[in-house]
Order: structure tokens, then C-alpha cells, then sequence
């Protein structure tokens, strides 16, 4: 919600079907920061091998 800037009034004021969809949209986030950072961690191991 601070990312939003929204207040717990805002979250509660949605329909169950926008609140499933925020959530939704975390989940999607939170995928793609996890496949970014394996994608750097392996990357570094890379770059680590090469000297």
C-alpha cells in the first residue's frame, strides 16, 4: 500500500475482484524481481569465472 500511496481505507474500499487483482499483480512482480536476481547472481558467477 505505501508504494501505492493508498491508506487502508483505499484497500478496503476495493471489490474483492480489484483486490485479487492487485495481489495478482504483486505476485507477477515479485516473480519477475526473483527471476532478475537469478539471472544476476548468475551472471556474477559468470563473470567471476573468467578471471
Amino acid at each position: 500500500m505505501n508504494e501505492f500511496g493508498w491508506l487502508p481505507s483505499d484497500w478496503l474500499n476495493l471489490s474483492v475482484r480489484e483486490k485479487a487483482l492487485v495481489i495478482a499483480g504483486i505476485d507477477i512482480r515479485i516473480k519477475e524481481e526473483k527471476k532478475q536476481q537469478k539471472e544476476a547472481e548468475r551472471k556474477a558467477r559468470a563473470k567471476g569465472r573468467r578471471h
